[in-house]
């Protein structure tokens, strides 16, 4: 026998007999070759294709093989076609995943009848999640809040959005004097029009903007806030007095089916956008995935481009960390979709 081949049959030895190297032999063998394909279920250029980008450029340098990693626009109502073909097509097999929006789990929350998704079985890799919405208006209009005579007028595109909770909640419960103006394509077009005094709240969770409205002399009145794993709402560092709807609420805040319905919908961005595996991906997959997703994290070109790509407040959340927020969010009971489309229906005519 030549020295070669004793070699080989040492190593081939060793990595039968070694736990770790023989998982790791599987892992390189399994992804090498291979292209993952992201889906994403927005045009590009947004936010969601955005970020997507910048998951599919740093997560193969962390696999196991290095794979190939593409972003797949899939766009159509709202995320909804990209979420319903990943839940009936995407194969187990860990290269395909999901790049997702809190539309997906709103959707779920309210039990629209065109999502034919349940995230309760999509194990998550890890997430992107920024700060949640803080809510702005003119001082002079601030009285008008809580009293009666021509209605604080609140842009919204449909009126899901996650940070709407609050002025819904606010009307029902705090009798607040709002109403809803719709339509409007997106945040571009919310924005104008508070700056142009066509509406007068205007919610945001990007900083940058918050600052330059503060700058400019708006006030921030109540914010979103963070879900926490425990249930409650933490307010943004950069807006320690600024409260959260359960602050202003006191005793008038509601408790049971009513409180739990607003948790899930305020709650929602506080899970960020998370990456997805498919239903019954294998453990050793997703173990895999969840490692790298880990090993990205902690990188310092990834957390540079995550602050240029997502904003200086972006975070990454690890699967444990997301996972016992997103099951707070898409458990829901048919009583408390009843109660929040009922919302819809009295207040924005849905």
């Amino acid at each position: 026998m030549t020295k070669k081949a004793a070699y080989r049959i040492l190593i081939a030895f060793s990595i039968l007999f070694s736990p770790g190297l023989h998982l790791l032999a599987a892992q390189e063998v399994y992804f090498n070759g291979k292209t993952i394909r992201i889906i994403a279920g927005f045009p590009g250029g947004g936010g969601v294709d955005t970020e997507a980008r910048m998951l599919a450029r740093f997560l193969p340098l962390q696999i196991p093989g290095n794979p190939t990693i593409i972003v797949q626009n899939m766009p159509g109502a709202g995320g909804t076609v990209a979420s319903n073909w990943f839940e009936q097509f995407a194969k187990p097999d860990g290269l395909t995943l999901h790049y997702t929006s809190t539309t997906s789990i709103n959707q779920q929350a309210m039990g629209v009848k065109e999502a034919k998704h349940d995230l309760r079985f999509w194990p998550v890799i890890g997430s992107v999640r920024r700060g949640t919405s803080v809510a702005l208006i003119r001082k002079k209009s601030l009285d008008r809040l809580t009293s009666s005579g021509e209605p604080l007028k609140v842009g919204v595109r449909s009126g899901d959005e996650s940070w709407n909770a609050i002025f819904l909640w606010g009307a029902e419960f705090l009798k607040w004097n709002v109403r809803w103006v719709q339509g409007y394509p997106g945040g571009g077009e919310i924005l104008l029009a508070f700056e142009r005094n066509e509406t007068d709240i205007y919610p945001t969770a990007t900083l940058p903007t918050l600052r330059k409205l503060v700058a400019e002399g708006f006030s921030p009145f109540v914010q979103q806030g963070m879900l926490t794993a425990a249930g409650s709402f933490q307010r943004r560092s950069e807006f320690p007095e600024v409260p959260v709807f359960e602050d202003l609420a006191k005793e008038q805040r509601p408790a049971g089916i009513a409180w739990q319905a607003y948790t899930i919908w305020a709650g929602s961005d506080s899970i960020g956008r998370p990456l997805h595996a498919p239903p019954k991906t294998p453990a050793d997959i997703l173990r895999v995935l969840r490692d790298a997703f880990a090993r990205m994290k902690e990188g310092a070109e990834f957390k540079a481009e995550l602050k240029k790509v997502s904003g200086d407040d972006a975070q990454i959340l690890l699967a444990d960390e997301a996972d016992p927020i997103l099951r707070q969010l898409v458990v829901v009971s048919p009583a408390i979709q009843d109660f929040i489309n009922g919302l819809m229906k009295k207040y924005l005519n849905r």
